[in-house]
Parts: C-alpha cells; structure tokens; sequence
C-alpha cells in the first residue's frame, strides 16, 4: 500500500511540476503574438495617418503587413530547442497568425488613410490626365493649377469605368501626400474587422506556439538521415 501511495504521489507531483512550465510558455507566446498584432496595427495605420516620412511609409507597411505575419509563423518554427531541423513541424495553427496579420495590416493600413484624409483632407477640383488600367484601375490627377494630386485615385475610392481622362473630378486629397485622395466624404468603420482578426490572430498563434514541441518524436534523430537513433541491447 505505501509503494503504491508512494507512486501515485509521485505521478500527482510530476503533474503538478510539469503544468507549470506549459503555463508558463503558453504565456509568453500570448505576449508574443499580442506583439505581433500590436505592432501590426501600429505601423499600419500610423504611416499615413500621422503621417510618417515618406522614406519610412513603405518599409513601414511592408512591416506591418509581411514580416510581421511570417514573425510570428517562423518564431516559434526556428526557437532554439535541441530537435533537429529535420524533425521539426509547423503547427497548423499557425497559418492562422499568417492570414490575420495580412489581414491586420492592410485593414489598419485603410483606416489610416481614412482618418488621416479625414484630418488633414481639403476638397478640390481635379483633372484625370492619365487612366492606367490593370488588375484594379488608378486615376492620375492634378488640381486646376497643374500641381499632382498625390497618390493616385484609386479604383474603389471614385477611379471607376465611368472616369475617363479630361474628366474633372471632385476629390478630397491629403496635402501630405500620404492618405489616398476620395470622392466620398463617408467611411466605414473598421473596428470589428480588427478585433476579430486580433482575437483570432493572438489565440490560434497562442496554441500553435505552444504545441510546437509535443509535435516532435520524444526519441531524436541521427544527424542527417532523417530516421531515429538505433535501440541498445538488439541484434546486431
């Protein structure tokens, strides 16, 4: 009886010792992805609301919306751990963080420039003087005294198929050049689109993390082949 009590105390303590360390990291990978879609939205919706240099609005969103999403994909993939390369998996999960942080920035990215023309817009008359068609259409446009209406208009803010060159249009543009120019005054509000995607972004980044070293075999490799280690004490 005092073996088995013995035993089973055993097994409740190394329970009890080994929740701690999975709490412990599952923590610091929900403040990591909580970074990651900090900084994401930050960037974003900083470089034209502000807005930021115009050396600096490009790197900032091509931070925002690619090496943030695959941070959080290869940090926890590359975190040092002694499983060789070869073994390593990816969870599924992680593809999650991936798609939301794009999404992330591109939608922080649009409510920047939305409220950054609504800071700082004026309305003007402009001339399209070149309509440059492609995937989606862009409208190059200067004011009545020839000065360039910086950045061109795009096709969803008033750039559609009914816009042809000479037409003059009524925008409202950024003076900074930074926020994309509109032909309606009205925005959308994208405060459910960025909580949804945070909340999927930081939970499913979360589980993926932490489940990145039960995806491994307990018994290592040998270097190089790919196959696990031979057993001692079998045939030879």
């Amino acid at each position: 009886m005092g073996a088995k009590t013995d035993g089973a105390n055993g097994a409740t303590g190394d329970a009890g010792e080994g929740s701690s360390p999975r709490l412990t990291r599952a923590a610091w990978w929900f403040v990591f992805h909580t970074a990651c879609a900090t900084a994401a939205v930050a960037l974003a919706y900083l470089a034209p609301a502000v807005p930021l240099n115009r050396w600096l609005r490009g790197p900032a969103t091509l931070t925002a919306c690619l090496l943030i999403p695959l941070a959080a994909l290869l940090v926890p993939v590359l975190e040092p751990r002694s499983v060789p390369w070869n073994r390593r998996k990816a969870a599924w999960q992680l593809a999650f963080p991936v798609l939301t942080g794009a999404v992330l920035g591109v939608t922080a990215g649009q409510a920047g420039h939305d409220d950054g023309l609504r800071e700082r817009g004026r309305w003007a008359q402009a001339v399209a003087v070149e309509k440059r068609n492609g995937k989606t259409d862009r409208c190059v446009l200067r004011d009545l005294s020839g000065r360039e209406v910086s950045p061109d208009l795009a096709q969803g803010s008033g750039c559609g198929r009914h816009v042809a060159e000479g037409d003059v249009l009524r925008v409202r543009h950024d003076p900074e050049g930074a926020a994309e120019p509109a032909m309606d005054g009205d925005t959308p509000s994208y405060d459910g689109i960025l909580v949804g995607a945070a909340l999927v972004h930081v939970l499913m980044g979360t589980w993926g993390s932490a489940r990145m070293p039960r995806l491994n075999p307990a018994e290592p490799a040998n270097p190089g082949t790919g196959r696990r280690s031979a057993r001692t004490g079998g045939r030879p």
